[in-house]
């Protein structure tokens, strides 16, 4: 059916261009479908009406066409069919609307704006591939985002397009709770959060973001309002369902999203029982659990100011600790004057700090024998004998050193005590628990009165959207990605909040469609972390339509995170969860002083014995090889690899290895891959940006790239600083890192200040050299010296340096007592090898014909039987070349026919001379076995 002329709807949709014919029968309406033109289909007018005729309003270019006071964007052409009205946009989609609210305005300035943002959008949409995605989740998207030619004013897409001021309020009479337990910066944020129609929580690592959102949940519920959590993979909602189930809660929550988690959720509808509740509604008074919560808030509040001081003040003994380390083994090595004891009897850390800088100053200024200057120094520090300062005044002034140090830390300790015997005066501990155990109360019994005389619905799938409003009566909580929050509501539908889970791996596509569902919005995420991937290669064919978007809208420069900051910058209500429960002090201080200028408050503790940071360094050489053909291209280091199976796993006792959760990280997925074929199952191996958001005990990283050309080319990625601070704060427990010899401390980069600061925090004392080295390493312009000999030593007639140093390890080794029985020949071909290839396929035989052969063969003196073959692969000629592969294959499965060993030495892995022994002596005592059975 045309439909210039008609239009037809059935069950609330628009089905005129799939309808072949359509008319009146009785009340019903007689539908024949393009797709099954011999059935017709009967509908009651309930279900289905038919329009015609309509009145077709051409949309000027200065106008703007509004529905119920949405503003709808794009429209071409408005068909008026007096009851129902169909929008026809600019790309030639449509929407049908009742004719309620109709309104063709002149457009405003600020109207063109917000069409070149939403137009910018949904043409990067059209062609957008998502990572991992499949044809059809690109037609969602592109779907989802034509959803965006109306906007909604009360949503907070329609502010953050036009940049319009957040609104903020506040409700000083509502006490909020914390059934899930809170720190301060915590209550500020889900206050903030509460009151804001735009708000900002930036969650560094292990800071308790989750929390904070359950607890925030938790208000929202009561107030009876809905809210959706979403991010930009089902992973990190998974989190808050987990936990509300882990709580009890889970009965609130629809875990929705596409179309498969639906399917799931209404397969299994989740179900509770009230009698708990009831039985406690029965025991306890709100409103005096209301006042009590009051009462002890402001308390508790004060309280977590000492607690936070308290730990500010562990991390500062722990820094000065360490400075005292670093003095002391300064100190022992100064040829000091023995001067008798000096005395430092009510002295504080401050007194002997202002002799230290009286003393500089005196001296910068000729000023050293004033009076003034001794008057001073018998006044305060109890100094007489001038004399004796005079000829022994530096000597001195590192006795004063040493003694700030002593000073300092003992008086941090004395106020740390102080803070503790003063927070278990006042039951801290007891009225935190109080707090929360209130808290679960008032959330319990609230949530029995919301549901007491509510019917939980038991919908189905199919027409849960149907009663919409009732649904999210039961489940006020929804779960979803971003870009699937608007499919799973009804048009229009908006949510009293839209919580954004790791706001910074979320697009400005799928952050515009979270933002056009709700009334208020609350974005969680870190800058300090790794942003979304976007796919470079379209960047310039959006260049130029990206010039007409304000730069904070381009989706290939921001966030959704990073583009509120830049447009609201400190005029968002933004705070930051300072308090750090994750990582061992010494790992998260690195993170916390590099990214986070020193604004997280450690509440991990340190003692004496720990071990958290240990470097392994590789021996020196070009360890780095890049696959740039065939399949699985990118960089990998086995060198890396092998220290850390051979080096690394051996120094972890096997208690550890067992139970400290390991996990192995590097910037480069084929690393990960590598990993995963030459680790045990204990190790989880995968790139930092899929480690984002997880955690292990222990965390080995990898930085893969060396001096090379190519890997100097790798070092703007590796040294990413978002991509470290990830790395290294997925540890708790111990970071491990095995990286090049001297590859970053060369060169101003992240990694050599991480390097720079493990170095120091660790005394050197856990920097280990690494004392695996290959022959191979010859190959590298830098290689151990312990290779030197060898060296010195090659021979042979090949041009492959490779071949040489193998030739020069045989002859060497078979010219040992145990071996002698042994001769080997080099460049040896199958056909002289193998003389009967009827065994064969036809390709392997025709191999064999075409001049193949193999490097070395190890033969018996006396029956001339070969025991073994060797191939030497360099990478370029192998690895990095698919064909070549193929050949090597082949070549493998014409030995294992033979039942003839061939052993492969990569120039990249290590071989020794260990290794050659240990394959000599298995491949002889094959051939005695072969031998005896004969």
């Amino acid at each position: 059916m045309e439909e210039e002329q008609y239009l037809v709807i059935v069950d609330g949709q628009d089905k005129t261009i799939e309808i072949l014919s359509c008319k009146s029968v009785g009340r019903n309406l007689q539908i024949i479908y393009k797709s099954n033109t011999k059935k017709s289909f009967n509908y009651p007018s309930a279900r289905a009406i038919m329009l015609e005729s309509p009145n077709i309003i051409e949309i000027e270019e200065n106008q703007t066409v509004y529905m119920q006071n949405i503003r709808t964007v794009g429209v071409k052409r408005v068909m008026d069919f007096q009851s129902h009205v169909r929008f026809v946009f600019e790309d030639n989609s449509r929407q049908v609307h009742v004719a309620k609210g109709l309104e063709i305005k002149k457009k405003e300035a600020s109207t063109n704006a917000i069409e070149h943002t939403v137009r910018y959008w949904q043409t990067i949409a059209e062609e957008l591939r998502l990572p991992d995605s499949r044809g059809e989740e690109q037609s969602f998207l592109r779907k989802q985002m034509r959803h965006l030619n109306s906007i909604n004013q009360e949503s907070p897409l329609f502010t953050y397009l036009l940049k319009s001021p957040v609104f903020s309020g506040s409700n000083e009479e509502y006490e909020s709770i914390f059934p899930f337990r809170f720190n301060l910066s915590q209550y500020e944020a889900v206050k903030q959060a509460l009151n804001s129609s735009i708000s900002v929580i930036e969650g560094p690592p292990g800071t308790g973001k989750t929390q904070t959102i359950l607890n925030i949940l938790a208000n929202l519920v009561i107030k009876n309002q809905s809210v959706a959590v979403v991010s930009s993979n089902n992973a990190a909602v998974q989190n808050v369902k987990e936990k509300l189930e882990a709580a009890g809660y889970g009965f609130l929550v629809a875990s929705l999203g596409n179309l498969e988690n639906q399917k799931k959720f209404f397969g299994a509808l989740p179900s509770i029982s009230f009698d708990a509740y009831q039985e406690l509604a029965e025991n306890e008074d709100i409103n005096k659990l209301n006042k009590r919560l009051h009462e002890i808030s402001i308390q508790i509040r004060r309280l977590m100011e000492l607690e936070n001081e308290r730990a500010l003040l562990k991390q500062k003994v722990e820094g000065y600790r360490l400075e005292y380390k670093h003095f002391q083994n300064y100190f022992e090595k100064q040829d000091i004057e023995q001067i008798g004891k000096l005395s430092f009897y009510q002295q504080t850390s401050d007194n002997v700090l202002k002799f230290l800088v009286e003393s500089k100053i005196s001296s910068e200024r000729g000023k050293s024998d004033s009076w003034i200057r001794k008057f001073k120094l018998v006044l305060f520090h109890g100094f007489t004998n001038f004399k004796k300062l005079k000829q022994n005044e530096m000597d001195i002034l590192l006795e004063y050193q040493l003694a700030f140090y002593e000073l300092k830390i003992e008086e941090l300790n004395r106020k740390i005590i102080e803070i503790s015997q003063r927070l278990k005066t006042e039951n801290f501990k007891n009225l935190t628990n109080e707090h929360q155990n209130i808290s679960e109360k008032i959330f319990k019994i609230r949530l029995l009165q919301k549901y007491e005389k509510h019917e939980r619905v038991e919908e189905e799938l199919k027409k849960y959207k149907q009663n919409l409003n009732r649904f999210i009566q039961t489940y006020p909580i929804v779960l979803s990605t971003a870009q699937s929050l608007l499919s799973c509501t009804n048009p229009n539908f908006l949510f009293d909040y839209v919580i954004i889970d790791e706001s910074s791996q979320v697009n400005l596509l799928e952050g515009a469609l979270a933002l056009s569902c709700c009334k208020n919005v609350i974005i969680v995420g870190d800058t300090r972390q790794l942003p979304q991937i976007v796919d470079r290669k379209l960047e310039q064919k959006f260049a130029e339509i990206g010039k007409k978007v304000d730069p904070a809208f381009r989706y290939f420069d921001h966030s959704l995170l990073t583009s509120v900051l830049e447009i609201y910058a400190e005029s968002v209500p933004r705070t930051m969860l300072r308090e750090h429960y994750r990582c061992h002090p010494r790992i998260i201080e690195f993170c916390n002083a590099k990214y986070y200028s020193g604004e997280l408050i450690a509440f991990t503790e340190s003692k004496e014995e720990d071990i958290p940071l240990l470097i392994y360094r590789t021996a020196q050489g070009n360890h780095m090889r890049e696959v740039t053909r065939g399949k699985g291209v990118g960089k990998f280091n086995r060198r890396e690899l092998d220290v850390i199976e051979k080096e690394v796993l051996v120094d972890l006792d096997q208690a550890a290895r067992k139970n400290a959760d390991l996990g192995f990280v590097t910037p480069y997925r084929k690393q990960a891959d590598h990993a995963n074929g030459q680790f045990d199952e204990e190790i989880e191996s995968d790139t930092v940006h899929k480690y984002q958001g997880r955690e292990k005990g222990t965390m080995i990283m990898s930085t893969v790239i060396d001096k090379t050309k190519q890997g100097n080319m790798g070092l703007k990625f590796v040294n990413d600083p978002q991509m470290l601070n990830v790395a290294v704060s997925r540890a708790q427990n111990t970071f491990i890192l095995v990286t090049g010899h001297e590859m970053f401390l060369e060169k101003r980069s992240e990694v050599g200040d991480l390097i720079r600061y493990m170095e120091y925090n660790t005394m050197d004392e856990h920097v280990v050299e690494s004392q695996i080295v290959s022959v191979f390493d010859l190959l590298y312009k830098d290689y151990s010296e312990r290779l030197n000999s060898l060296e010195s030593r090659l021979h042979g007639k090949s041009r492959f340096k490779s071949e040489k140093i193998m030739n020069t390890l045989l002859s060497e080794i078979l010219a040992e007592d145990e071996y002698l029985i042994l001769e080997y020949t080099e460049q040896v071909y199958l056909k002289n090898l193998f003389e009967n290839v009827q065994k064969l396929k036809k390709d392997e035989q025709q191999y064999i014909k075409n001049r193949a052969s193999v490097d070395f063969v190890i033969y018996h003196k006396l029956d001339k039987k070969p025991l073994l073959a060797i191939e030497v692969d360099g990478f370029a000629s192998h690895d990095n070349n698919p064909s070549q592969l193929l050949k090597d294959k082949m070549k493998d499965r014409i030995f294992e026919s033979y039942s003839l060993m061939l052993k492969r030495y990569k120039t990249n892995e290590i071989c020794d001379e260990a290794s050659i022994r240990a394959l000599l002596n298995r491949a002889f005592e094959t051939y005695e076995m072969k031998k005896g059975e004969t």
